[in-house]
């Protein structure tokens, strides 16, 4: 049995460091399972391991597609699936860290998995399009399908019209199974926010506006890395409706509420995750490795 090592948790809840840590006294490799942090170039607001970090660590599915392109979960499934094994082959152990609690899901076999079939050629077309023509097109080639897609996302009706193309495909069926050791970082809800605002405004004093504002020029919400919390609360400021401490504020919010959905999500979707206190985590799970390993 394939053993991994599953560090999840909120956003802000120390799973990087205590990652890093784990992988350094175990002779481990780092697995990314966020769904922010595989961009190029948008490194303060997915609060991305530093470069001294990676080399420290080596870690995997960071920086490897432009901010502009899509990633689902399938594709995230497939690559993990290749770098566990290749981990394994070499004697050292996986972990896998994020809060992607779909990434987490699908990994362990409990998220049925399908992506688009499509066409790079016909994509690059369909980008080109303004978003009327792409509207016109999906209601022409499937009408039905048109009245279930958000008609203002130009990423989302590009989807549309090839998986209406060309259907859809089913991951392999025949995936490595893993023996995991699950756990993720609990804290008490007031200390949790408190880290969250620090995170926000630590966040924007070294530079998060640089890279909204390059989001909010390729695209914007329209892009999926411009629907992230952390981004998409600038792009109001940014075209001049709000002040900046009213954009600071709504990031701090945003990251709680989203904070809150991830720790119900990890709670109801992940069977037998062991929580840890997040201040005792790093000897508490140096222990269970110590034992499980």
């Amino acid at each position: 049995m394939n053993k991994i090592v599953i560090i999840a948790g909120p956003t802000a809840s120390g799973k990087s460091n205590l990652a890093i840590q784990m992988a350094q006294n175990f002779n481990g490799e780092i697995i990314s399972a966020d769904s922010m942090q595989i961009y190029r170039s948008l490194d303060i607001g997915t609060a991305k391991p530093t470069k001294e970090e990676q080399n420290i660590v080596t870690h995997h599915l960071i920086d490897i597609i432009d901010f502009t392109a899509s990633y689902s979960v399938a594709d995230f499934v497939v690559e993990a699936d290749k770098i566990i094994a290749d981990i394994i082959s070499r004697g050292k152990l996986p972990i896998v860290v994020g809060g992607t609690g779909l990434y987490v899901k699908a990994l362990l076999g409990l998220q049925k998995l399908e992506y688009a079939a499509s066409d790079a050629n016909e994509v690059s077309v369909l980008k080109s399009y303004e978003l009327s023509e792409l509207v016109t097109e999906l209601k022409m080639i499937d009408a039905k399908q048109a009245l279930n897609v958000d008609l203002k996302n130009k990423q989302r009706i590009i989807r549309a019209i090839q998986i209406a193309r060309h259907g859809k495909k089913k991951i392999q069926k025949s995936r490595p199974t893993y023996e995991s050791l699950t756990i993720a970082l609990d804290w008490p809800r007031n200390v949790l926010y408190e880290r969250i605002n620090t995170r926000a405004s630590y966040m924007v004093q070294q530079g998060i506006l640089n890279e909204a504002t390059a989001i909010l020029e390729a695209g914007g919400e329209n892009l999926q890395a411009g629907k992230a919390i952390g981004y998409k609360e600038f792009f109001p400021y940014l075209q001049g409706q709000i002040d900046l401490d009213m954009a600071i504020e709504q990031l701090k919010q945003d990251s709680r509420r989203y904070a809150k959905r991830q720790l119900t999500y990890l709670r109801h979707q992940i069977p037998g995750l062991i929580w840890l206190d997040g201040m005792q985590a790093e000897t508490q799970l140096t222990n269970k490795l110590q034992r499980w390993i």
